[in-house]
């Protein structure tokens, strides 16, 4: 069996099909989507439309968990009127988002198009609703940004830390997991090496590649106790 970790697509759906292709998952496998499936890139409707077949496919295993850019889109669709809310996720991306959802070459405005959204996909919106604040194996946790590594019990770590703790996270030794190391996304791993490839250390793995910064999308495979590495380049 398989555990095939990918994080961050950021509506890069070429890139997102092409790297499933190499990966032929199988019903013998587990994959976990670690959060950022829309904004900044081009096509996050199609991103969805594809976690969603994945997602109803009686033969797939699959687990699906929120990132910061999820958070952020809920909060603008359920509270049009907060300007704040609104203004933080569509100078993140959510302009592409919402583009992709919308007839080639047309743009309405903002509440208009969350609400064509939400009426005209309401599939996708409940699919954002639902997704998990992480997963956890035998072996390993899988979350967004990171857990809090000063909590006695890690599942005390506050919800926003799940999805945007960073330096903290990053750069603390993590005891308080009993020995499960934590596989997450939100940074792209450019900030922790010279390349956009995963970032290995001991209690922690970073799987960004920076994907929604024309990088590339990382995969992470977990067999037998031994890991491997697939990627597919933003073209």
């Amino acid at each position: 069996m398989r555990y095939l970790f990918i994080s961050d697509i950021h509506g890069q759906y070429s890139a997102l099909a092409a790297l499933l292709k190499k990966l032929e998952p199988t019903s013998d496998d587990i994959l976990i989507f670690v959060g950022d499936y829309v904004d900044r890139g081009p096509d996050s409707r199609k991103v969805i439309d594809l976690l969603l077949d994945l997602k109803n496919d009686p033969d797939m295993h699959t687990y699906f968990l929120m990132g910061n850019h999820e958070s952020m889109m809920i909060e603008a669709l359920q509270h049009p009127e907060a300007e704040d809310a609104v203004s933080l996720w569509l100078h993140n991306g959510g302009r592409e988002t919402l583009l992709s959802y919308m007839q080639k070459g047309h743009s309405l405005p903002y509440e208009e198009a969350a609400s064509l959204f939400k009426n005209e996909y309401p599939g996708h919106y409940q699919f954002i609703q639902q997704l998990s604040i992480y997963h956890e194996t035998d072996d390993h946790i899988a979350v967004h940004a990171g857990i809090d590594p000063g909590r006695d019990d890690w599942k005390d770590t506050s919800t926003h830390d799940y999805l945007w703790i960073r330096e903290a996270f990053h750069y603390s030794d993590i005891l308080n997991t009993n020995g499960k190391k934590v596989i997450f996304g939100h940074t792209p791993t450019l900030r922790f090496h010279e390349d956009a490839g995963i970032w290995f250390q001991s209690d922690k793995i970073g799987i960004d590649g920076g994907a929604g910064f024309k990088k590339q999308l990382n995969a992470l495979i977990y067999e037998d106790g031994a890991y491997q590495t697939m990627f597919e380049k933003i073209k």
